[in-house]
Parts: C-alpha cells; structure tokens; sequence
C-alpha cells in the first residue's frame, strides 16, 4: 500500500474516532483508542499473525438454541420440524461427552447418531457445543485439556461429512460454565488450542468456532489473541445480551469495535457469529407487588382509586413499562396509568399524581435528577423495584444515541439512600450462605416479611447480591424495612421504605434485589426483528436465537427465553422470528437512525425492495417518502397495517415492532 493511502486510511480512522468518543455503552476513552491502534496496525498490510479465514459456506443466517442432546431429546423432531417452518436453518445444543462415555470408559454415541439424524431429516444444521460437562476423570475440564482434545476429537472424526461446526466450549469466560474454576484466558487459549487441533486432524474441511463468550468480554478476547489463538478458530463468537434495555446504538459499535480489535490481531477477515441473542418473557417474582402495594398503602395511597405515572421515554431508551418491572404488572388494579417523559418530569404533581414508578433501571439520566427530587421532596412516593437505582448515568451523544456512563452508589445518597452488596466488607457472611453456586442464580435461601407485611409469604427467587441499607438516611427519615433476608442471627433488609422527614415530604420504596427482569410476550417478539436487523447490518453472518423452548419453570427470565411454550405452542417470537426469514431473507440490510426512528432497507434474494420502520418503544406517526410502489405493509407478526399513500409518501403509524413496507426504494424518513 503507498504511504498516501496508509495516511488516509489513519486520519479516516481518527475523523472515525472522534465522532465515536461519546457513542456507545458504557466504553471509555482508552477502549475507543482501538480503533486507532488497529488502523495503524493494519495500514501497510502486516499482520501480527497469519490465519487463513476459511469459507464458510452459510447459506442460511438464522439459528436457534435448543436443549435437543439433553431433555428435549424426545420431541426432537416436533421442534425441528417447527424450526423448519420458520425457516431457520441452524440449532445449536451441547454435546456433553459425560453422556457419551460412562464410567467404565465405556463409549454410547447412540443419541448424539439420532440427533444427527433428525438434523439431516429435518433439514436444520446442528451446530455442536464442545462442552464442559465430562466425566469425573477429566474435571474440571480446563486442567485436562489433553483428555478433553483427545476425546471430542473422536466425535469429529465419528461425525465428519454429517457435522461441519464445531463449537469449543459455551462462555469460557463465565464461572458457571468453565469447570467451576475463575475464567482464565490463557487457559482458555490452550484449550482452544489442543481441541483446534484434534478437531482439524480428525476433519481438515470442519470449521472451528471461538467459544461464545457472554457478552463481548474485550479484554478477555484480546489476551487469547496476544496467545496467538488467532490461527486455532475460524468464526468469533460471541453473546451481546441487552435485555434490560434495547439494542439499538449500542449492537452496532460494539461490533465494529470486535471487527477493530480482530483487525488488530490479522483475522479482520473472519466472520463473526452471534450464538446466543435475544430477550424472555417472564413474569415478575409472584409476591413483589404485594409488597410493594402494601408500602404504598402504608404511605395513604389507594392506587386502585388513583392513577399511577410512571418513567417511560424512548428518546433515553429507559422503559419501565418493559423490560424490567412493568407497571402494570407491579400496579395491576391502579385506576389508570400515566407516562411521563423525562422533559415533563419538572411539571409533574405530588398531589395530583402521588406515586411515579422508576422501574428495576440501574441507569437513570442524571440531567433529571433534580425534577425527581423536587417531586419526591414536594410529597410524592417514588416506587424502584429493581438493582441500584442512579447506578448508571444515561447521557446522548450529538446523534441522540443513549450512552451509558459512570457506575457507583453515590448518587443515591441524594435521595438519603444507600446499599449493601456481598463484597462490602461487613458483608462477606453473605456469599457462603446462599443457595446454587453460578453466581447469577445464587439465591437467598431464608426470606422473613417485615412488621406489617407478615401475611404476606416471601414466595419465588431473590439475587443475593444486594441489599438496601438505612445508612444514609437523617435523623427525622424514618426507614421500615419490609422484606428481609434471613443469616442466622442476622436480618439485611431487601426491600424497604424511607419516609422522608424534615426538609422532605414524600418518601422511597424500594427492592434491592426483586429476583430478575421481566417482559411480556408482546415486548419479546417485538425485539426479535431489531435484534437481527441490527446484527446482519452489522456484517454478522449468523445470528442464534436463545432459546426455542421455553422450560416455564417458575418466573425467572432462564425459563421463559423460548420462542415457543413448554408444549411447543408458538408464541409471539415465533411468529415474528417466522415473518422475519422471510421478509429479510439472505439480504443484509442499512440501518439507520432518524430522530426517534429506526429504519432499515434491504433488497431480497428474489429482486424485492423492503424498507422497515420502527420506534424506540411507542406509538409515533411517521411519513416516508419513497420512489417505486407500496406492494405490501405488514408488522412484525405479518398481519397488515393500516397505511395511507399518495404522492410518494407513505403514512402509518410507528412502534416498538418493526412494520415491514415491500416495494419501495429510497425511502427517507421525514424530519
């Protein structure tokens, strides 16, 4: 490359940076920086390692997560039959070698032959999960990467022509998922590296997956790069869950900032997959708005004889009628329900409107902190019901997207609150007495109700991590706890109320820990176009949706991922998975952002432009103005929208679900 071309490649990446160092969640100035370093590392066309980026042949982009090796095994065929009509083309499941081979070193590779089987009847790939669980010999499987490479390398060699992914190991850089022991990259590098190996020996045409990391772990990442791991996978992989909140202006950069870093390392060439996406569609923990009823009734408020506000703004992507705590699923028999948008926060009346519903947000934007105050000052109950409130700053940068910024417990203290958490040095009792050890299910085992709220039984699952405290309160506050968690001899409220006094009118209930985020079905299969809209545009090859069934064990988000019911009844995410594939087919759309709307455009396999149109989460009316003729305007479940078009301009009326519009070209959204 001439020396013109690599400066000019720099100062884009520079203009590029600039423009990037107030977008995004939750980065920071020195991660941006990366996208600097792997320009010049990239300019002259030198790579710290060599790795040949091997084709991989997908001709479908839509996967789906599915148990079918374990306890789904024997409805198998319903749910790749059910796969197939919605036109995915890929499941991914685990292949446990613990259910191979017993405890005579005995091998069975029967249900793994039948589910090969099922997978080529049913026309869906399999994408096998090189995974964790193995016999007592081999645990836990990190100091054992020679039995374990020696031992899956028997599977590819047992399954080649029949399997061609190869996936090694599900979120190495989680706790619960690697043997038990703290994740450890350089480990995880040499167990790439020895089961890479056995799997190319054993199959030199199989391609390698990078294990999906949770999230997008960049420092964890990098270091099995710096190892060289570059050369032992020929897919990145990774798991960008968002489901308190919504994907768009925070998928994008985060991807771009993988493909800078892989960049970096010489391997911006391989394609990049999504194995676990998507959002659930649990209820909230069964007894949180007794609770909370009951604090709020404590406090003289009926709310079946009033109206109940709550924080929902689309411009802050700050949902509490969502994702985290629906009102109207902690309110259920309020008289009526208000939504406030942070610019209206000011104007909002105690006496008129007595209670305002924050939600479970851990972010909030500190702009608006002091209209909270007021109102909280002037006699009105703020209700939180969910994590650290005023944990995250949200700000926007110059284009309107949301950024999340910050991350401690000080700002609280505005409010005379304060929290305990299980790493607070007079807490560390806490940890040893909680119930499953994968740290994001550890439980609380003994609940009591506080005085006043006996009869009401402290039922379902509650996150050990945190804990409301009566620290920061003044000396004419008065702070009742209501729900507490039970060590031995010692009682640690998890929810509580503070009625302020002095200075203060009004007063704060909250729960620390509420025992996980919630949505409806609706809001999930609304998320399910965005999320692949977003992560094809931008340039992920293939997408897997967590999870196809749903376990419906109890209300906590892991049983309620599926996109079908327990009995296989389709939910709204099937539907909406179903109209997707074939309103999106193999195209790779253009996103883009346009005030409070999202679009996208995108020209199908078949010659049919699409454009789609949608909002942060409510109702708006739009007008599009387009070249071509209106064919089709359908929503995200396929069923028509009501449309006016004349002139070239098109007119509906916009939401949270994506409405496809077929046959139109160079739509622009109006300003």
């Amino acid at each position: 490359m001439m020396l013109y071309e690599s400066v000019a490649r720099l100062r884009e990446s520079v203009f590029f940076l600039a423009e990037r160092l107030t977008f995004g969640f939750n980065f920071c100035m020195k991660e941006y920086l990366l996208y600097v370093v792997a320009a010049v590392c990239c300019a002259g066309g030198n790579s710290l390692f060599a790795a040949d980026s091997k084709k991989t042949d997908v001709e479908n982009p839509y996967g789906v997560c599915a148990h079918l090796s374990r306890s789904e095994f024997d409805i198998a065929p319903d749910e790749i039959r059910l796969m197939r009509e919605a036109g995915i083309g890929g499941f991914r499941t685990d292949f446990d070698w613990s259910a191979v081979e017993n405890k005579n070193g005995e091998l069975d590779f029967s249900r793994w032959d039948k589910l090969v089987e099922y997978s080529k009847e049913g026309g869906v790939e399999v994408l096998p999960i090189i995974s964790g669980s193995v016999p007592a010999r081999m645990r836990p499987f990190p100091h054992h990467p020679d039995e374990f490479a020696e031992a899956y390398g028997k599977a590819v060699a047992r399954y080649k022509g029949k399997i061609k992914f190869w996936e090694i190991v599900n979120e190495p850089d989680h706790i619960s998922f690697w043997g038990g022991l703290e994740p450890n990259p350089a480990e995880y590098s040499v167990l790439l590296k020895k089961t890479s190996e056995a799997v190319r020996k054993n199959n030199p045409d199989a391609v390698v997956l990078y294990g999906g990391v949770s999230g997008i772990p960049f420092e964890f990442i990098e270091e099995t790069l710096k190892r060289g791991c570059g050369k032992y996978f020929d897919i990145m992989n990774v798991h960008p869950y968002n489901w308190g909140g919504i994907q768009e202006g925070v998928l994008i950069p985060r991807i771009e900032r993988l493909r800078a870093l892989m960049k970096k390392y010489g391997i911006g060439d391989k394609p990049i997959w999504i194995t676990e996406f998507g959002y659930f569609s649990s209820d909230i923990n069964p007894c949180l708005k007794a609770y909370i009823k009951r604090a709020v009734e404590k406090l003289g408020v009926d709310t079946s004889k009033t109206t109940v506000c709550y924080l929902g703004d689309d411009k802050y992507n700050f949902f509490s009628d969502a994702f985290t705590g629906s009102v109207k699923r902690i309110f259920p028999n309020a008289k009526k329900y208000k939504r406030i948008t942070f610019d209206k926060l000011g104007k909002l009346s105690p006496e008129k409107y007595p209670v305002l519903y924050l939600g479970g947000n851990e972010s909030y934007p500190y702009e608006f902190i002091e209209p909270l105050y007021n109102y909280v000052r002037d006699g009105g109950i703020a209700v939180h019901s969910g994590g650290l409130p005023f944990y995250f700053n949200t700000k926007l940068d110059k284009d309107g997207n949301t950024m999340r910024c910050g991350g401690d417990r000080s700002t609280m203290k505005i409010f005379r609150l304060s929290s305990k958490t299980w790493n607070d040095a007079d807490m560390k009792f806490v940890k040893p007495a909680l119930g499953n050890t994968r740290p994001y299910r550890q439980a609380i085992l003994k609940k009591e109700s506080g005085k006043g709220f006996e009869d009401i039984k402290p039922d379902g699952f509650y996150h050990g991590r945190l804990y409301v405290s009566g620290d920061a309160a003044g000396p004419e506050d008065k702070f009742e706890p209501f729900l507490y968690a039970v060590f031995g001899d010692k009682k640690i409220p998890i929810g509580a109320t503070l009625k302020y006094g002095g200075d203060m009118k009004g007063a704060f209930v909250a729960i620390f820990t509420s025992g996980g985020e919630n949505a409806t079905e609706e809001v999930q299969g609304k998320m399910i176009p965005r999320e692949y809209i977003l992560a094809r545009a931008a340039g992920v090859e293939r997408v897997y949706k967590y999870n196809f069934r749903s376990f419906e064990a109890n209300h906590m988000r892991e049983s309620h991922f599926g996109i079908v019911h327990k009995n296989l009844e389709p939910k709204p995410a099937y539907i909406a998975y179903k109209t997707l594939t074939k309103m999106l087919g193999t195209a790779v759309p253009k996103y883009e952002k346009v005030g409070v709307f999202h679009t996208a455009s995108w020209t199908r396999a078949d010659g049919t432009p699409v454009f789609a149109v949608w909002t942060g989460m409510y109702k708006r009316g739009v007008s599009i103005s387009f070249e071509g003729e209106v064919k089709s305007v359908s929503d995200y479940l396929g069923k028509e929208v009501s449309y006016r078009a004349s002139g070239g301009k098109v007119r509906l009326t916009a939401d949270g679900g994506v409405v496809y519009i077929e046959g139109i070209r160079n739509a622009k959204v109006g300003k």
